[in-house]
């Protein structure tokens, strides 16, 4: 499904064997708590704001990590306004 065009889109460089990228979006009150969220996990990964305005937040997460972050990202769209862009 591709990404409609807006000041948001940009090209997703291809991820190392590092780490997985993935993109969401939520409400802009809601970015502290979903930071928090992944912070308290230890070794998942880094939650950083890519546009505060909009609500996209950039989810670095280690490989052995992967399907749990998406566990924690689909449990996460249970109880807030979250829109996966890229997973």
């Amino acid at each position: 499904m591709p990404i409609e065009q807006t000041k948001i889109s940009f090209p997703l460089p291809v991820a190392g064997t590092d780490c997985h990228r993935m993109l969401i979006k939520i409400r802009p009150q809601e970015i502290a708590y979903i930071v928090t969220i992944f912070e308290a996990y230890d070794m998942f990964g880094i939650a950083r704001t890519v546009d505060q305005t909009e609500g996209i937040l950039e989810i670095l997460v280690s490989p052995d990590f992967v399907e749990e972050a998406k566990e924690l990202i689909y449990a996460l769209q249970k109880e807030t306004e979250l829109t996966v862009i890229r997973i």
